[in-house]
């Protein structure tokens, strides 16, 4: 049986795809074929996540960046589409940038969310859960830093002690015990 990857792979897409919007856009490619369309094509994305619009716009900016750095080394470097050499790069660097900035405007893939997520509310407000410079929340820092490190120095200890013991334990290397 012969196939032809392209086309069965378009098949399978189509026939996956909701029947209404597939007519539409159909209809809409038909129109644009036969010249009756007013001139422009748009499909219909989802909109924007929720979350999105309520980002800083920092946060966007810093997943855009991210994201930028993920799609410049997924994008192939071998390729004529960007040209060679230097030129070359530097279309693939801008074809990368405006991926990634338009992928962080549609909602992006949550690295924005994280660093937001780096806060725990209290009483309605967000307490970050590290880098407190001021404020009351410089007493409470202070104080679980100190149980961590007290936690940290008693397991060296009891590490050390079992150490010692087991050396203890051991035949002397010349053969005396």
């Amino acid at each position: 049986m012969a196939i032809s990857p392209p086309g069965d792979i378009l098949m399978d897409v189509a026939r996956a795809a909701d029947p209404e919007r597939a007519e539409a856009a159909r209809a809409r490619l038909k129109a644009h074929a036969a010249g009756t369309a007013d001139g422009t094509f748009e499909v219909s994305a989802p909109a924007p996540k929720a979350a999105a619009a309520r980002m800083p716009e920092h946060y966007v900016q810093f997943e855009a960046m991210v994201l930028q750095s993920f799609l410049q080394t997924m994008l192939p470097e071998e390729n004529a589409f960007y040209g060679e050499g230097l030129s070359g790069d530097m279309w693939r660097g801008l074809l990368a940038q405006e991926l990634g900035e338009a992928m962080a405007r549609r909602g992006g893939i949550g690295i924005a969310e994280r660093v937001l997520g780096d806060y725990t509310l209290e009483d309605g407000r967000k307490v970050p859960v590290s880098g407190v410079s001021s404020g009351p929340q410089v007493a409470e820092a202070a104080s679980q830093s100190a149980l961590a490190n007290g936690l940290v120095q008693e397991i060296e200890r009891q590490m050390a002690r079992r150490l010692s013991a087991d050396a203890a334990a051991l035949p002397a290397k010349d053969g005396r015990q």
